[in-house]
């Protein structure tokens, strides 16, 4: 009986990563992403594109602070190990975190540090940034857990078939306004590091996705962020139109 317990589960958890996979392929196929991608940059639209990029990866830093405080001690750590990168940086980022290296890239297309601090949140970015913020406080723990980490997931050329949204973004720079990846740091770093980031949420699954009940909880989760990303990525693409030629 024990093993037929364990391999139902197995099985479960099979499936549920090959949904999660589907639906993470999906992102790259809904109309908020053609329309990002499809907007040609200019530089000034490259600009106020990173500018409020840049929010959002502020907004994970206190989305996943909100997940770390109600998840269980070993997700706690899974959170822990990610954020510390990401805080402390690493010394393939230069010993920059996750923030500074985003603002380091900007000299690539004139920005200063002081562009980006002084930056506000547009309407979409303020409205995206709190809904997430919604998720991570008010979900329980799988929900906001799977929320966090799906965005890593859906960011990973592992798992999306024609690269994350890190390195088609950094392509479309190098074609649209000869940018080399090199000078991308940060999207270069991220066609990377997002390999061992997506991860997490499987991580966990194995550990805390045993029933049925909770492998929703994964799913639902994800599939809320994704509406999410898609209405932030749709945002994005009608903020570059705005400076397109």
């Amino acid at each position: 009986m024990a093993t037929q317990v364990r391999d139902f589960d197995e099985q479960a958890l099979k499936e549920l990563e090959e949904e999660l996979t589907e639906l993470a392929n999906a992102q790259f196929e809904s109309d908020a992403y053609k329309h990002m991608l499809s907007v040609p940059f200019t530089l000034k639209g490259c600009q106020e594109f990173f500018k409020q990029h840049a929010l959002f990866n502020l907004n994970r830093r206190d989305c996943w602070g909100y997940v770390q405080a109600k998840a269980p001690m070993p997700v706690k750590q899974f959170v822990w190990d990610h954020e510390t990168e990401e805080l402390d940086g690493v010394p393939s980022r230069g010993g920059l975190n996750h923030y500074e290296l985003a603002v380091k890239q900007g000299e690539a297309w004139d920005l200063t540090p002081e562009d980006y601090y002084n930056t506000e949140p547009l309407d979409g970015t303020y409205t995206c940034c709190q809904a997430w913020i919604s998720l991570s406080q008010n979900e329980p723990w799988r929900v906001a857990f799977a929320a966090s980490s799906a965005l890593e997931y859906s960011n990973s050329d592992d798992i999306i078939r024609g690269g994350g949204v890190s390195r088609r973004i950094g392509e479309k720079l190098e074609r649209e306004l000869g940018i080399p990846m090199k000078k991308q740091v940060s999207n270069d770093e991220h066609t990377v590091a997002e390999i061992e980031h997506a991860q997490m949420l499987m991580r966990a699954a194995k550990q805390y996705g045993q029933t049925p009940e909770d492998r929703a909880q994964l799913l639902d989760g994800a599939k809320k962020t994704w509406q999410i990303d898609r209405i932030f990525r749709g945002f994005l693409g009608d903020l570059m139109e705005k400076y397109a030629d």
